[in-house]
């Protein structure tokens, strides 16, 4: 800890000198505003005063482009780039380390090569503002440029790259990804307390601590998931080449991370605006290469794959780069915090804020619903073809919403699925052909019309991104990778071993079809998946459509079918948000990676107040007490995924992972959790979670906007918080 405490001593010598220099004693003529003229000759660190607002100013480097941001009301700063070498770091990194913009070169098929602002022969040319500055950039050896555009404002600063201004001239690099400020709000080992937000499930943190070296990776996630149209490279690990014994990790649902450093009262949220559908968020604690905490976008112009040379597997193969980059401008956002505000509590606050302001969040009914949802038909193998499965028919559902009512519960949401023709896997559904062994369409609508006038919210589902095609014709519209092969997801179960994917398009038209077939009955409820949470690239007719392609297409999509139907949506992705009346599947955890200190409600704090959030079903969550307990926390309504007949029914099925879901075996639970949560979420309705605070007993305390305060106790034994008693493994509300 020497390093620590000389490396304080330092510190606060340097502040002292920063800000004699940084906070002059001006004088200004009666009457002036002038106040960006009298600070125009400020430095921080070497950084020259560009720009100011009312609460922050900008200062640049120009030789590296790097900025510092400046709190005007505490003088409390963040850097881009180090202000301590440490002296293990060899030129690649500190080039990394220093550099407003760091990119990853092909040359040939190596896509490993650097190029920075540091190392390179490099022209900038830099022209200020009263906003900030803009930057034309031209790494000459390699014969490619862009230009860089800074901007701050009342709220903090946006970096952004223009699409247009991207150019290579050259025949032999090209540029594969682009890393903007990657060391923006940098510290070195435990210098700073605070830590990194990770947008893994509902979110994380990694704490600034010194990590000693423990890690060899950070978190890398790719916004809105993996890209099914390049080759993975990750393992499925199987169980006699048959059964997954791996969790897949939890996607990156919004363009977000950040850094907080509450030591100095001082955060940023960042925001992915532009490109975010190609680019990943990194997260790195220090220990991982270097010494250095650090959070940044890095977004993939070019990606490498994987070409067969032949249709024979054990074939050689080519590993080619994609001809023509991507495009896109690039783009992010550092929504500044201070103070009280300087924590993660804060940042979903701004993240709120800036979703509602901008129109990517609306109002919808937030007062509290039990998820009660059904399974009706499955398939299993039979001597020619398949045969149905009934576990639920309408009658059945009847008789469950009767039998609940008696045990006075009657606020409840239900998705139906497998109500189609031809059971949960007749994909893709394009009319509204009911299966008859659930009683026929003429039922199901009376079903739908009697829910509605009960004040049940009652919902058909639709994957409208799957193709069975051991049911449908699979030729044509079918999503192939970029390398021209048909992408195939696996099941690893028996009846349909894979599904396919249908092509945006495709997608959209049969919607379209299921969507007029439907309403054209007087009912219009629908629960979307499929395309509401996976965005891909992929080769259609011999042309190649990227990420952003498919993002543009399915916000269109999904736009149009919420102006014809009550929409709901199964783990939207951020971009479709404003579209949803409820975010169905909620993550209460995060992939549990090795470096991730903490699990924080994120994503529920920023939704909680504008869309009723559902997480995942309570079936098959080990540790239901806890499981109970995050949904109090994160303000989450239940789900339940409920058959009549026993699962055991589904044995033979692609849903034998079913393992618990009869409605006898659920029925207590369903009341319990109703009486319980039904009470907090009257008390919490229409209300904002404005601080989230993980206190010093281990006592989790959830503040709202309305004066409630929900206190969570994980611990085996009895605590105390703000003198009130929280049992073991319960909660207590108060004000």
């Amino acid at each position: 800890m020497a390093h620590k405490r000389i490396g304080k001593i330092l510190s606060a010598l340097l502040a002292s000198a920063v800000f004699a220099t940084a906070l002059p004693q001006i004088t200004l003529p009666f009457g002036s505003s002038d106040i960006s003229a009298a600070y125009a000759a400020t430095e921080i660190d070497g950084h020259s005063f560009v720009a100011e607002s009312s609460g922050y100013r900008l200062y640049m480097r120009e030789d590296d482009l790097s900025i510092v941001v400046e709190d005007k009301n505490t003088g409390a700063y963040m850097e881009s780039a180090i202000s301590y070498d440490d002296g293990k770091n060899n030129a690649s990194w500190l080039g990394a380390m220093k550099s407003a913009i760091v990119i990853t070169m092909i040359n040939g098929n190596d896509d490993t090569q650097q190029a920075d602002l540091i190392n390179d022969d490099v022209t900038i040319n830099t022209t200020k503002s009263d906003k900030g500055f803009y930057s034309e950039i031209y790494w000459n050896k390699y014969k490619f440029g862009l230009t860089l555009n800074v901007e701050i404002d009342e709220n903090g600063v946006k970096a952004f790259i223009p699409d247009e201004s991207i150019h290579e001239d050259g025949d032999s690099y090209y540029i594969g990804t682009i890393a903007l400020y990657p060391y923006m709000g940098n510290s070195y080992l435990d210098d700073k307390s605070g830590y990194i937000l990770v947008p893994d499930g509902n979110g994380a943190l990694i704490y600034l601590d010194d990590k000693e070296g423990r890690f060899k990776s950070g978190f890398s996630g790719f916004i809105y998931g993996t890209d099914i149209g390049f080759d993975e490279s990750d393992v499925t690990t199987l169980l006699k080449d048959r059964y997954n014994t791996i969790s897949d990790s939890e996607k990156v649902i919004a363009p977000v991370f950040g850094i907080a450093h509450t030591d100095d009262g001082i955060a940023y949220l960042a925001v992915v605006e532009d490109g975010e559908a190609r680019a990943s968020i990194e997260c790195i604690p220090n220990g991982v290469s270097v010494d250095y905490n650090r959070a940044y976008a890095k977004f993939t112009l070019r990606k490498t794959y994987t070409q067969p040379t032949s249709n024979n597997s054990t074939a050689g193969s080519l590993h080619i780069f994609e001809a023509e980059r991507s495009h896109s401008n690039l783009g992010v956002r550092y929504i500044f915090l201070s103070n009280e505000q300087a924590d993660y509590s804060g940042m979903a606050n701004a993240y709120r804020e800036y979703l509602i302001t901008n129109g990517y969040l609306n109002q919808a009914d937030d007062s509290y619903n039990t998820r009660i949802d059904f399974l009706g038909t499955e398939r299993e193998s039979w001597v020619l073809g398949t045969t149905p499965v009934v576990m639920t028919t309408v009658d059945d559902i009847y008789e469950i919403y009767d039998d609940l009512k008696t045990a006075e519960v009657t606020d409840i949401l239900s998705v139906y699925k497998g109500w189609q023709k031809g059971g949960l896997y007749d994909l893709p559904i394009s009319s509204y052909s009911v299966e008859s062994k659930i009683g026929g369409k003429a039922k199901l609508t009376e079903l739908i019309s009697d829910c509605a006038e009960s004040g049940i919210d009652f919902y058909l589902y639709n994957n409208a991104l799957l193709i069975n095609p051991d049911e449908k014709n699979a030729t044509f519209n079918v999503v192939k990778k970029i390398n021209k092969r048909k992408y195939e997801q696996k099941t690893y179960m028996d009846v349909y071993e894979k599904l396919l994917f249908l092509i945006p398009t495709r997608s959209d038209t049969l919607l379209d079809r299921f969507i007029k077939s439907y309403t054209a009955k007087g009912v219009n409820n629908l629960a979307l998946a499929g395309i509401t949470n996976n965005v891909f690239s992929y080769n259609y007719s011999g042309s190649n459509y990227t990420r952003y392609n498919t993002q543009s297409s399915y916000a269109a999509t999904v736009s149009k079918v919420a102006d014809s139907t009550k929409l709901i949506m199964e783990q939207p992705f951020a971009y479709l948000w404003s579209d949803t009346q409820a975010f169905l599947d909620m993550p209460l955890y995060t992939s549990a990676y090795i470096f991730e200190d903490e699990s924080v409600p994120f994503l529920s704090m920023v939704l909680k107040g504008s869309i009723p959030v559902y997480a995942e079903y309570v079936n098959f969550e080990a540790n239901k007490q806890e499981f109970f307990l995050k949904m109090v926390e994160s303000g989450s309504f239940p789900s339940f995924y409920i058959t009549k007949e026993s699962s055991a029914e589904l044995i033979y099925t692609n849903s034998s992972d079913i393992y618990s879901s009869e409605y006898s075996s659920y029925k207590d639970t369903i009341v319990e959790y109703s009486e319980k949560l039904k009470e907090l979420g009257t008390q919490t309705e229409g209300a904002q979670i404005v601080k989230h605070e993980i206190l010093e007993n281990g006592i989790t305390k959830v503040t709202y906007s309305n004066g409630i305060k929900v206190y969570v106790n994980y611990s085996l034994q009895d605590e105390t918080a703000d003198g009130i008693t929280v049992g073991s493994m319960s909660y207590e509300v108060g004000r």
